[in-house]
């Protein structure tokens, strides 16, 4: 069973927010004893770390994988009946405006009538990798 591993997309503004959360964490422990200041920067770090590569797609025999911080979610590819490329900020975890929306043709697979957002790097590849597994899914050109 071949897997394939797709890592979510990064936008500029998450570096920006960790950036700027690292310096707050300086400036406010300018004058602190070390042991205050270096687990404050160790779990900033951990959680930085956690956030940028926490989140990642596997494509394994009919099953995507999703994890999300870690813990695996997984969704029957064969139950997928729609992809589609989408933008925007809201609606999801994934770290990227540049989206892939995926809806099922079963409501019980996520037990909800919205669709999946994810936010894979190589958003092509992706929907490739789905569509090489159940060739039945509708492509389309833009669900926001």
């Amino acid at each position: 069973m071949e897997k394939r591993v797709f890592f979510t997309g990064i936008d500029t503004w998450v570096w920006c927010m960790f950036i700027f959360a690292a310096v707050v964490a300086v400036v406010c422990t300018i004058g602190a004893s070390l042991l205050v200041a270096l687990p404050l920067w160790g779990v900033l770090l951990l959680l930085g770390l956690l956030f940028a590569v926490g989140c990642r797609y596997e494509v394994m025999g009919d099953k995507l994988v999703v994890y999300r911080y870690m813990m695996p979610h997984r969704y029957p590819i064969s139950k997928i009946s729609e992809v589609a490329k989408s933008t925007g900020h809201t609606g999801t975890i994934g770290l990227s405006s540049r989206r892939v929306t995926v809806r099922f043709a079963d409501r019980s697979v996520m037990k909800s009538s919205l669709p999946l957002q994810l936010s894979p790097r190589d958003r092509d590849g992706f929907i490739d990798a789905l569509r090489a597994v159940n060739p039945s899914i509708n492509v389309e050109g833009g669900i926001s």
